[in-house]
């Protein structure tokens, strides 16, 4: 399946909620798990893992018709030690990849991966939603957490996403009891408009200065558990069928 991590908001901690995510999965499912990397910056989810290989995902898509097995695979991931595999974004991933590239990119990948997370930058949202099985929405524990909601929910039900929405798990992120009011206005906007609100307490670990090489180890026990909760909730969104799967089975 597909999960797309979005940020409402700048600053809300997209990246670190998907690469924790990943490294939860990877950890508790047992089989393969990838996380694809295309929303660059110092902070970029690659650059938070590390790096085994010059590949990337431009890499992968040009020889594609190579990759005819995990290992093959592999030789464009970077393995972390929670068992994920991470594929970096290009040096310019945002304008030289097309929808063509992203349907390639998740077909194969989908020969050997369970789950493909993909951490996206807002100007290739539009080119992924398509493929979406699973939407993770991301917002601040900060006042500006409601708006950011709201408009994040309106841009979806205006790009016809409503059904999409209706199913993402809204995300909290960096909670505290200094933002308490803000956190409980952010949900009340989300609330029975989403299929699930997950709180992330605040940790000084998931700092990028602080642990460059972020892993769950390095984290407080809650911080811990609030990952397997979202990966746990994200999971049971996996028993809702997507129509693509259904059109596909229609035909055989």
């Amino acid at each position: 399946r597909h999960i797309v991590v979005l940020g409402c908001t700048g600053g809300a901690g997209q990246t670190v909620t998907g690469l924790m995510m990943g490294h939860t999965f990877a950890q508790q499912c047992g089989e393969p798990i990838v996380a694809i990397d295309v929303n660059p910056g110092p902070g970029a989810l690659a650059r938070r893992t590390r790096s085994q290989t010059p590949e990337t995902l431009t890499g992968l898509i040009a020889r594609a018709d190579q990759v005819t097995s995990l290992t093959a695979v592999r030789r464009y991931t970077s393995r972390a030690k929670s068992g994920l595999d991470v594929i970096a974004a290009g040096k310019n991933p945002v304008q030289a990849l097309d929808d063509r590239d992203y349907a390639l990119a998740f077909r194969t990948l989908d020969h050997f991966y369970s789950v493909t997370l993909l951490d996206a930058a807002a100007a290739i949202v539009a080119r992924v939603l398509p493929y979406a099985d699973q939407l993770v929405l991301v917002a601040p524990a900060s006042s500006d957490a409601a708006r950011a909601v709201q408009m994040t929910f309106e841009w979806l039900d205006g790009h016809g996403y409503d059904e999409l929405r209706s199913r993402a798990v809204t995300v909290v992120n960096g909670v505290s009891r200094r933002s308490m009011d803000d956190v409980r206005h952010a949900e009340s906007v989300a609330r029975g408009r989403c299929r699930a609100l997950v709180r992330i307490p605040w940790d000084d670990h998931l700092s990028l200065d602080r642990s460059p090489r972020n892993e769950l180890k390095a984290l407080r026990a809650p911080t811990r558990r609030a990952y397997l909760a979202l990966a746990g909730v994200v999971a049971g969104g996996f028993t809702v069928v997507p129509e693509r799967y259904q059109e596909q089975e229609a035909t055989r």
